[in-house]
């Protein structure tokens, strides 16, 4: 009889599910089902929560039917999920609201609020995190100024895939990651700041219990069981935010080893056995999924969704020429932008579609093409989407440097890791290795897999995620493009100093339309 561990990444875009094979320490089979982000506002972004429970129910029983797997073969489920999200329910389990999902940034005026009850760097020393209106707290804060029925309704906030753990198990709770992304939690005491939460007045006991990622949380319900065909008492294990979880999936397990992750969003982050506190406060520090490891980070908001805007808003012709060919259209705008020397023609672009996390923190910052000319071309303007999310994230590479870590080479997962030439596009400006591994779109699910192996006691502990990772492809950088990347880096982030009383002027005029 085979033996699964079913696992579910519940993303921006939708539920990336595996069936992962315990004995072959291979994926079996993957689906996914995808749901909709809504944008009632410019800048706010939600979610139906229904839509996750719909779309794992749906990925689960395609994944059965696939691998014709029977319900005593899965072993456990485990899950992977968005962070920094924001989902009021109700004793039940009811929604009270569509989610506040992590890119939303409507909190800007509670952000600025803890600011000034709480102080940056006293918060950043506290949470390890900067102070954003992209974290649970500022959100929270903001229901309980704007929506404050919905306030005093909810019973417990929770993350994607907590909300879906407590659909299938009647039972609350979070993972030591993703609490520590909520903007709520104590990086070195690894529970929830108290103090923090006091100062803000938020009922610490609308808070879910924290725990390891690896504990079993409950066991499937009968209910649950028989919408999904899984069998009843399957035990669930808790799993962790879809950064942690990604971080196992690429075998980041040791200490110095990093990835970079290139998806709508897209970070940086290294595997630390204690938090790496930025005199600059430029990057942030999460739990790992192991409990003795800490993963500091640098996200950017808008990375692969700047390429999917430039797509869908401007590449008309690439799309059409893509479906007349029968291929993706990423695939041509690749192409286009290879026949562009690096630095597109002296084009630069800011990727600041939604405000900006790492390295910046600022909410008003916004999308800028900079240098164009009538000589230009699409192609220069594609190949300039690229190198700018590349430059931002050249930024956090070097934040995490001076922050201590040493970064040879790195690991590249999501979506846009299939992308061979943004792979050496990031090489180049990184100057560092880039490795492709297979099933790079998986990684994140993968991670969730293995901490459900941990907690069914299949595997001992994470080091066993560095057998399971295969290196498909490496690039390298190439020193002459590196050499001129570097002076388009420094350009780059000068042109955004230059530009943020711009933000800020433009941010005073309102959201507009």
């Amino acid at each position: 009889m085979a033996s699964y561990v079913l696992s579910h990444d519940l993303g921006t875009t939708g539920d990336k599910a595996v069936l992962f094979d315990l004995d072959k320490g291979s994926i079996a089979a993957s689906a996914f089902e995808g749901y909709r982000t809504f944008h009632p506002r410019p800048t706010w972004a939600e979610q139906d929560p229904r839509d996750w429970s719909g779309s794992f129910a749906k990925a689960t029983r395609k994944l059965l039917k696939v691998c014709k797997a029977r319900p005593e073969e899965v072993r456990a489920l485990s899950f992977s999920g968005q962070m920094l999200g924001c989902l009021g329910v109700s004793k039940t389990g009811k929604p009270l609201m569509r989610s506040v999902i992590w890119m939303d940034q409507r909190s800007v005026k509670q952000a600025n609020a803890i600011r000034e009850k709480i102080g940056e760097r006293s918060y950043y020393e506290t949470t390890g995190n900067r102070i954003s209106p992209t974290y649970t707290i500022s959100k929270i804060l903001w229901l309980k100024s704007e929506r404050p029925s919905k306030y005093r309704e909810a019973h417990k906030f929770l993350q994607a895939k907590d909300y879906v753990i407590s659909r299938l198990t009647g039972n609350f709770c979070t993972d030591y990651s993703d609490a520590s992304l909520s903007g709520m939690f104590d990086i070195t005491k690894r529970r929830w700041a108290y103090p923090i939460l006091d100062e803000l007045g938020i009922d610490e006991g609308k808070l879910p219990e924290a725990r390891a990622s690896t504990e079993i949380v409950g066991e499937l319900s009968g209910e649950a069981a028989h919408e999904v065909g899984l069998r009843r008492g399957t035990p669930v294990v808790l799993g962790g935010g879809d950064g942690p979880c990604a971080a196992v999936g690429a075998g980041v397990v040791r200490p110095g080893s990093a990835y970079v992750y290139i998806g709508a969003s897209s970070w940086i982050a290294v595997c630390a056995e204690r938090p790496l506190l930025d005199p600059k406060m430029r990057i942030f520090n999460q739990w790992h999924l192991d409990p003795g490891m800490v993963s500091p980070t640098g996200t950017m908001q808008a990375a692969g969704s700047s390429y999917r805007w430039l797509r869908d808003e401007v590449c008309s012709i690439e799309r059409e020429r893509a479906a007349k060919a029968g291929k993706d259209p990423y695939s041509i705008m690749d192409s286009e932008a290879r026949k562009v020397e690096p630095g597109s023609g002296n084009v630069i672009f800011l990727p600041y579609l939604m405000g900006e996390r790492s390295p910046w923190w600022n909410p008003n910052a916004r999308g800028v093409f900079f240098g164009l000319a009538l000589g230009h071309q699409r192609r220069n303007v594609i190949r300039s989407v690229l190198e700018g999310v590349g430059f931002n994230l050249k930024t956090i590479l070097d934040a995490l440097q001076e922050s201590g870590e040493k970064v040879e080479r790195m690991v590249a997962i999501g979506g846009g890791a299939r992308s061979k030439f943004w792979r050496q596009v990031l090489a180049d400006i990184l100057g560092k290795k880039i490795a492709a591994i297979r099933n790079p779109e998986e990684a994140t699910s993968v991670g969730a897999a293995v901490a459900g192996a941990i907690g069914i006691g299949f595997y001992k502990d994470f080091l066993a995620a560095e057998k399971l990772v295969r290196v498909a492809s490496e690039e390298l950088p190439d020193a002459e493009n590196h050499r001129k990347y570097v002076a388009y880096h420094g350009f780059f982030e000068r042109l955004y100093f230059v530009l943020v009383p711009f933000f800020d002027e433009l941010a005073a005029m309102g959201a507009g339309g």
